[in-house]
């Protein structure tokens, strides 16, 4: 049976593999991008031309560190940011000096109907408000033209906890998870933008006496 977590579960999880195990969170980032190329690279997504929509914070980063991966891989990909990129977290910019360091190629804006695949890497797990009116323009935009779409633990707009919409949501055909489902992703409108759920480690650990509130 597939475990849950809420958002705060895996708070505390990602908490506990940086502050106690030991485990750096660049480690994380690199492992949660290597777990999604694995994905990815099975054989069920046009690699043709992929494009990553990268948010601010970690989220942000897993997809920064995964268009790296995928330009290293020879896999053509663009890189395009959602928000300014000059208030990114440290981790978003740290990943971006060894992604521009390989030549990731990025834009500014993209045509949503030319990439065989889209990665959703702009909200994962942090969102707790509405989406800006902006964004919420361009996810519905994005549906309609009905990309393939591949969310990394979250599907941008879906509550990580209810599985409700904040405002609007960009449908996936799959969400790459790390660690655990979030439980989002079973629930209400949350189950179908998530689509096809894919579990991977991505190097968490979790306490052996963790207490989950979903069994």
């Amino acid at each position: 049976m597939t475990q849950l977590v809420t958002g705060e579960e895996m708070k505390a999880i990602e908490t506990y593999t940086i502050d106690e195990a030991g485990l750096p969170a660049a480690v994380l980032t690199e492992q949660a991008a290597m777990a999604a190329l694995q994905v990815l690279a099975a054989g069920r997504f046009d690699l043709s031309k992929v494009l990553v929509l990268a948010g601010l914070g970690q989220n942000g980063a897993d997809g920064v560190a995964l268009a790296r991966l995928l330009h290293q891989a020879k896999i053509p990909v663009t890189l395009q940011f959602v928000g300014n990129v000059h208030r990114a977290s440290q981790s978003v910019k740290e990943q971006l000096k060894a992604a521009e360091a390989c030549g990731v190629t990025r834009a500014e804006k993209s045509d949503f109907k030319e990439p065989s695949l889209i990665i959703d890497a702009i909200f994962g797990t942090g969102l707790n408000a509405d989406l800006p009116e902006g964004l919420q323009k361009m996810l519905k935009a994005a549906n309609h033209i009905e990309n393939t779409v591949v969310a990394l633990d979250m599907p941008t707009g879906i509550d990580v906890n209810t599985g409700d919409s904040h405002g609007a949501a960009l449908k996936a055909k799959a969400t790459i998870a790390f660690g655990y489902q979030k439980v989002g992703t079973s629930r209400s409108l949350g189950k179908k933008m998530a689509g096809r759920v894919i579990v991977q480690s991505a190097g968490l650990i979790t306490p052996n006496d963790f207490d989950f509130s979903i069994q």
